[in-house]
């Protein structure tokens, strides 16, 4: 990618998180960045050809998140929601505008719903590893561990959302709340062991008796 549209997407993702993508065009873009439409128009056509390329950019780098199979298997599945979190932050313009930006674009739509069924995958396959490992039980229900994915999936998509309803800004902060959130639900699913270990990451979570 060229030094060029490397600065208009920096300058649009700035823009869209600031003030949202109804309330950014390519005028202000351009004029933010001291350019002439035109000039613009030559590396993004339309407002949704830079709204596509940051969103795969977010893609690319949740999929170079990845799993550390070593004695901390348990923390590192932990602190994969912390770390896609912290990128869904980067880009929080997405999540704020995720259902319009899904009705408008087709292109995004039809990827994100093939993207969820691989994360679906994914998830189900870590699930398989931590059991093998003795950190996760066994399924007690029918697709729980299907249905633990879409809970932590719809907690990523519509936590800012969330945050919003009762506050005025959205800081960095409460990732650490939707992590712990995160963490303190997959800790039902823990075998004992597991609590242990979870204990060991996260003493400062357990009421002192």
């Amino acid at each position: 990618m060229n030094d060029t549209k490397q600065k208009i997407l920096i300058k649009s993702l700035k823009l869209f998180n600031d003030f949202g993508i109804s309330n950014v065009s390519l005028r202000t873009i351009a004029d933010e960045l001291g350019i002439s439409v035109g000039n613009l128009q030559y590396h993004f056509r339309k407002r949704e050809d830079i709204i596509e390329a940051l969103y795969f950019q977010i893609v690319e780098k949740i999929d170079d998140i990845s799993l550390t199979k070593a004695d901390n298997l348990l923390e590192s599945f932990l602190n994969i929601s912390t770390e896609i979190l912290s990128i869904l932050y980067e880009y929080h313009f997405f999540l704020l505008d995720f259902i319009t930006i899904t009705r408008r674009n087709q292109k995004i739509k039809n990827h994100y719903s093939e993207l969820s069924k691989g994360r679906e995958r994914e998830f189900i396959e870590i699930v398989e590893v931590l059991i093998e490992n003795g950190l996760f039980r066994e399924e007690l229900l029918k697709n729980e561990y299907r249905n633990l994915f879409k809970r932590v999936e719809i907690i990523s998509n519509f936590w800012f959302s969330s945050i919003l309803i009762q506050a005025k800004v959205l800081s960095k902060k409460s990732i650490e709340g939707y992590s712990l959130l995160i963490s303190q639900t997959i800790y039902t699913y823990l075998t004992d062991d597991g609590k242990k270990q979870y204990a060991n990451i996260f003493p400062e979570q357990f009421v002192l008796s």
